[in-house]
């Protein structure tokens, strides 16, 4: 059995999917990742514990397929960004996993910010602003706060990076993930020396980018130690994780936009040339041409958790979706809880609207692929298509982000010629929902990123 492989090193979950070449899902591990806080802000994850969780899922997934680690064929990864390690002259961590999500520093030096307003940043990099989530903010932080250990630290590498390196023995990574550090020339796609510059690094500290799904080389006996996978796999670099979710669900051949639904909110499209849009992340894509738009809102799903806990705890979440769904003007009692849930996913459907306005700009989709927790309920997915206004695509695979890293693992197989090919060999739709009742909302509701019904 041939089998590809893809990592997708989320913030809350690792998940390990294995594919085959039709985009079946045969096996899927999904650990959660615990965090530790040895002092307020800080959001780290001890090094060994990510290899542990790492080949608890690939054991998991190899035992739901029946598989060995000898059908594997290809790997590839999606990857949260910005989280990172610090690593001596032996290549030896001297750090935890930061993770983006770490606030140990609180804002960015004034230099570095000032930096991050310039039109010459957004014009560059493609966004605008150092946020203290962003790594380089927390570099300075080491540098002025543990001043021996930055001192020590020879090569910073991100999470995706530092898988690469101890699975091939390469110091390589994407340019889909290193486009979100504020280091990246988007252009010119390597590392702005202007940028390395103010934030006081080389580029010998640092991986070269390569463009995503991009072949690399192939496991080592590392690799085997590591993860218990054999040697001479060929891999892939892979990309962030909406972005290779999106690839994973169909974005381009399927749909203009992808909207995630989960812990937070996202829309990406695929655009020709990077002009910094207010409140957009851009970076390359696979196809070299292309770059992706990003823009996301914190206000993500957690919330339906609380409000069914708090006032339908009888419920499951399915349900009570449907029950917010089948909810009608003047026919339900105000207070309960299908209202108030039904109130809720209309401002989340708002705060799509809104993102999806962002990357797509005056130009309206022509159909928008789902993904995310919330793509499970098939209640949800139609109301979505009634308050959007557009068709929204239900791929077969809710393991996008999965999907899209063992995609780009069949290309560097070499079973595809193309990405264009491995996506029509192995995305695939479940179900198309189209608008019934478009905007059939029962309040002008404020979204959590500010939009309005």
């Amino acid at each position: 059995m041939k089998l590809f492989l893809g990592i997708d090193l989320g913030t809350s979950y690792f998940k390990v999917g294995l594919f085959d070449e039709v985009g079946l899902l045969h096996g899927l591990g999904r650990v959660a990742v615990p965090k530790t806080t040895p002092f307020p802000g800080a959001c780290e994850v001890p090094i060994e514990q990510v290899w542990a969780l790492l080949r608890q899922g690939l054991t998991e997934a190899l035992v739901q397929a029946g598989a060995r680690s000898t059908d594997i064929a290809g790997l590839s990864y999606s990857s949260q960004a910005n989280s990172f390690v610090l690593l001596d002259a032996s290549d030896r961590p001297l750090t935890p996993l930061i993770v983006w999500k770490d606030l140990r520093a609180r804002v960015a030096p004034a230099e570095l910010a000032d930096f991050g307003q310039t039109d010459d940043f957004a014009r560059v990099v493609g966004f605008r602003g150092m946020i203290p989530e962003l790594a380089v903010v927390k570099w300075t932080w080491f540098r002025a706060q543990r001043p021996e250990l930055w001192g020590r630290a020879r090569r910073i590498m991100t999470l995706s990076d530092y898988l690469t390196f101890e699975l091939i023995g390469e110091r390589v990574g994407d340019s889909s993930t290193a486009s979100l550090l504020g280091l990246l020339d988007l252009r010119a796609k390597g590392w702005w020396d202007e940028a390395l510059q103010i934030a006081g690094v080389s580029k010998e500290t640092l991986s070269v980018p390569l463009a995503p799904g991009t072949f690399a080389g192939r496991t080592t006996r590392r690799a085997s130690e590591l993860l218990g996978i054999p040697a001479g796999i060929p891999y892939a670099v892979g990309g962030l994780d909406h972005h290779v979710a999106a690839l994973g669900g169909g974005l381009g051949p399927l749909a203009d936009v992808s909207i995630s639904t989960g812990t937070v909110l996202a829309a990406i499209s695929l655009i020709e040339d990077p002009v910094a849009e207010s409140g957009c992340y851009h970076g390359p894509h696979v196809a070299p041409t292309r770059y992706y738009r990003l823009a996301f809102d914190s206000g993500g799903t957690e919330q339906i958790e609380e409000l069914r806990r708090g006032l339908a705890p009888d419920l499951s979440i399915s349900k009570l979706v449907e029950a917010a769904a089948a909810v009608g003007v003047g026919r339900d009692e105000e207070g309960s809880a299908a209202v108030a849930a039904r109130r809720f996913l209309e401002r989340i459907a708002a705060c799509q609207r809104s993102l999806i306005g962002r990357v797509l700009g005056a130009r309206e989709p022509r159909a928008v692929v789902a993904n995310g927790g919330l793509t499970r309920s098939t209640a949800w997915l139609q109301l979505d298509a009634d308050l959007l206004g557009v068709p929204v695509i239900e791929p077969t695979c809710t393991e996008s982000a999965c999907l899209g890293a063992a995609l780009i693992g069949g290309v560097a197989a070499g079973v595809f010629t193309s990405f264009d090919e491995a996506a029509r060999k192995m995305v695939h739709v479940r179900k198309y929902y189209f608008p019934c009742r478009p905007g059939r909302s029962i309040s002008m509701s404020s979204g959590p990123g500010g939009a309005s019904v």
